[in-house]
């Protein structure tokens, strides 16, 4: 499927769900451009309508109705389904709703981002539906923080987060969701918060503060991270990988190389030092990425290949392999 052409005014936006309706009631695969052109122009104050035309449907059809939108919004420009997705958030399966929080997600609209809202303040909302609306808002707050988007609901979106983080009364997944989603926020109480939950005895929070130190691209995070390296536990070591892998700087080359050395060092956290080394670049890591390119294990083979790439993307590097020039640099 190509990118959406100009169809405006072609097909009704009610007309057009109703062919999509009835093209994943008869078990299409694909929906034709038009119709999902149509249906990305429904208006705010049609969704009794939506909702009843959803209504012809099965839980597995509206379920595969998602999918279909979700992964057509993710990969073309040009739609908007933030009206559908957001009706769906009244069905009764809590598994659509959840894939029609992770659609809003991809949405980036403001309308989007006011669900999401209501969704994560919800106390009568399924819990897993809740973590996938916390975990939106961190992404949410990732574009704001970085310019990407702008948004009316923006100290809604920081204050909401910092709520549910603080909230010792909330389920801890979400508040860990908040913890993590809350780190790339520029403010004086963010690393107080990340540091209350580090220390915290739920392994949950904990783990949600180190993915926030990731996220907050802080290299003053470096030395606490280096501790997690050696935890005894799996899922905190990865997460520190993941998390200098994330912070980017150079100085987290030498402790990710480390891991390398070590003979209980698993699979699974080899392949994640890759991609870390991969998106912190410089000339130790593609030293080691280079030489990881002959590693028994193929996945290593591959992630390194992929990571090297990224690595010489970021920095300019001349070489992906011996008496190789690309990009004709050496010239310039």
């Amino acid at each position: 499927m190509s990118e959406p052409a100009n169809y405006q005014d072609v097909a009704d936006p009610l007309d057009g769900l109703s062919r999509v309706v009835a093209a994943i009631s008869s078990g299409q695969l694909e929906l034709e451009p038009e119709d999902l052109h149509a249906v990305s122009r429904l208006s705010s104050d049609s969704q009794e309508l939506v909702l009843q035309q959803l209504s012809e449907l099965e839980s597995v059809g509206r379920f595969a109705l998602l999918e279909r939108l979700h992964r057509v919004s993710s990969e073309f420009g040009g739609y908007d389904f933030t009206v559908l997705f957001a009706a769906m958030m009244s069905d009764d399966d809590a598994s659509v709703r959840t894939l029609a929080v992770s659609g809003l997600a991809s949405c980036e609209t403001a309308g989007a981002t006011v669900t999401l809202l209501a969704v994560a303040r919800s106390e009568e909302e399924d819990v897993d539906v809740r973590r996938e609306a916390v975990v939106a808002l961190g992404e949410v707050a990732m574009r704001l923080e970085l310019g990407w988007a702008s948004s009316e609901a923006a100290d809604d979106v920081v204050e909401t987060l910092r709520f549910i983080a603080e909230d010792v009364r909330e389920d801890e997944q979400i508040r860990a969701s908040a913890v993590s989603g809350v780190g790339v926020v520029t403010a004086d109480w963010v690393s107080e918060l990340i540091e209350e939950a580090f220390e915290s005895d739920a392994a949950a929070l904990h783990l949600g503060a180190i993915q926030a130190m990731g996220r907050s691209a802080d290299v003053s995070w470096l030395a606490v991270l280096e501790g997690s390296l050696v935890a005894e536990d799996e899922d905190e070591r990865l997460a520190a990988v993941q998390a200098i892998g994330e912070i980017g700087s150079e100085d987290g080359a030498p402790m990710l190389l480390e891991l390398f050395d070590d003979p209980y060092t698993s699979e699974e956290l080899i392949r994640g030092a890759v991609a870390a080394l991969g998106e912190i670049g410089g000339e130790e890591a593609v030293e080691e990425l280079q030489r990881l390119r002959t590693h028994p294990d193929p996945t290593v083979r591959t992630t390194a290949q992929s990571a090297l790439e990224e690595a010489t993307w970021l920095d300019d590097f001349n070489d992906l392999g011996p008496n190789q020039d690309l990009f004709g640099w050496r010239d310039e």
